[in-house]
């Protein structure tokens, strides 16, 4: 109709209303047109050679009066009111334009040619339609005169020779007309049925691949929002990472620092609780970025298969870079945080029972700090994902011929948001995976230190005495003890 245009949800309509049941019974139906235009061509010869056999018939003196037979049918048996031949030259051009169109259609001319070829399917069926009409009124009138033909009697010779004559040219023109309208018809449906034939073969390949696009860009919501809730968990479980890293990092700093809090720090640091929790957050961290990647591999799977299943002739004229936005984000880059990560693991791994708890306490801040990116990489990756929804709602809108061309761009988009969702995930697995060989470097070397030895009993009472009603300058003799501990234990 005169839409100016389509709901994304209607692709498949149109679809099967060009490639479906009724289509296919139209096509019968001009085929079976066709057929009956030949089957009157036929008749019409046979009628033509039956009349020429009966006047060959006739006593010489009535032939005589039947001369140049067909060549004067229409002279002599022409009446007035006969219709003219119809001129349908202007009419198969039309078809063949209207086929043409069809069979170089592009995504500006789908829903155009599409419209054209049935307006012309609906109109050159008219003109079927009151032809064969036409036809059968001719045909009725042949029955008539060839009844007053059969039925002819000598008696009043003058008058009946007259009418017999007048009967047989006026037989002669109906037949003549009969074929000559037959052939008319028979030359325009063979066109129809060339462009019902285009049209479902070209049109239904056009919207189907669309209908197709549409279904997989539907499936892609469901990937997409278990993405985005997968990178809120992550998040989530990022920021208490982040307070656990700070919680192990105070542990490590009361510990160089060889105050009130030391002892409650190396008990809470000796049994590995604390870092063994960290370590299963940054591990879980890790696997639901894994899940997320999957999901948006799974979008970039459907979209770019929606797309490559569009005919080339629709693709037609995208630009190079569709699909890209001058807002886009540089790739995310950790080469330089994952080194330097492995540079503090390296320094724990070598540390001795004096530098491991300072190498630790770094360790720790670097993994905060790092984590800190790895939460701020996530939100980013989300803000990806929540512009996959915005442009799936832009696709499954709706259509019409000014931005047909956008939502082609919007699948590349999708695309495109895809990879990059992708790349930063993949960058935060990177990152997460050092952070978790420094905790468990970490883990390794103070399980490594007995910091709780048997000995360990007098330094602590000692320590305990010490502290007991003097100045906080007068600790520095307890950080002697403990560090005379550490150099004979190391």
């Amino acid at each position: 109709g005169g839409q100016d245009g389509i709901d994304a949800s209607t692709f498949q309509i149109i679809k099967d209303l060009i490639d479906g049941d009724k289509m296919r019974a139209a096509m019968s139906l001009a085929g079976e047109m066709d057929d009956l235009a030949l089957a009157c061509v036929d008749q019409s010869v046979k009628m033509i050679d039956a009349m020429e056999k009966g006047i060959d018939e006739l006593p010489d003196i009535l032939e005589a009066r039947v001369d140049k037979r067909m060549d004067k049918a229409k002279e002599e048996g022409g009446r007035e009111g006969d219709p003219e031949l119809p001129d349908i030259d202007p009419d198969v051009q039309e078809l063949e334009r209207t086929i043409e169109a069809v069979r170089d259609v592009n995504l500006f001319t789908a829903m155009k040619s599409g419209r054209n070829a049935f307006d012309g399917l609906t109109s050159k069926g008219e003109i079927c339609k009151e032809m064969f009409e036409t036809i059968r009124t001719f045909s009725n009138d042949v029955t008539a005169v060839s009844e007053a033909i059969k039925n002819f009697q000598l008696g009043n010779m003058v008058g009946k020779i007259r009418d017999l004559v007048k009967n047989i040219w006026r037989c002669l023109r109906l037949s003549a007309l009969i074929r000559s309208f037959s052939l008319q018809v028979g030359k325009l449906i063979k066109w129809i049925i060339q462009l019902f034939k285009t049209a479902s073969e070209k049109l239904s390949a056009v919207w189907g691949a669309l209908a197709h696009a549409k279904d997989c860009l539907s499936d892609c919501v469901r990937h997409i929002a278990q993405a985005m809730h997968l990178c809120d968990n992550a998040k989530d479980k990022s920021v208490t990472l982040i307070d656990t890293c700070e919680e192990i990092q105070t542990h490590l700093g009361n510990i160089t620092k060889v105050n009130k809090s030391s002892i409650v720090s190396i008990k809470d640091l000796a049994d590995g609780d604390e870092i063994r929790t960290a370590i299963e957050l940054a591990t879980n961290m890790d696997d639901i970025i894994l899940a997320a990647i999957r999901k948006v591999v799974q979008m970039i799977k459907k979209v770019t298969e929606g797309f490559n299943n569009l005919p080339n002739v629709i693709k037609e004229g995208l630009p190079e870079d569709a699909g890209t936005s001058g807002d886009d984000p540089e790739p995310a880059d950790v080469e330089d945080d994952v080194r330097g990560l492995n540079r503090c693991r390296g320094s724990i791994e070598k540390s001795n029972a004096l530098t491991t708890v300072q190498a630790s306490a770094e360790g720790f801040s670097d993994v905060k700090l790092k984590i800190g990116k790895c939460r701020d990489m996530i939100t980013e990756s989300r803000g990806f994902a929540e512009s996959c929804n915005g442009t799936i709602e832009s696709f499954m809108g709706v259509w019409t011929l000014e931005d047909a061309m956008s939502h082609l761009i919007e699948m590349m988009r999708l695309v495109k948001l895809g990879e990059m969702m992708k790349q930063f995930a993949q960058e935060i697995k990177r990152l997460i995976k050092a952070n978790i060989a420094v905790m468990k470097a970490v883990m390794k070397k103070i399980q490594e230190i007995d910091f709780i030895p048997d000995d360990m009993d007098d330094v602590v009472d000692s320590i305990k005495d010490s502290i007991k009603g003097v100045e906080i300058d007068d600790i520095k003799d307890v950080g002697k003890k403990l560090g005379r501990f550490f150099k004979k234990k190391g």
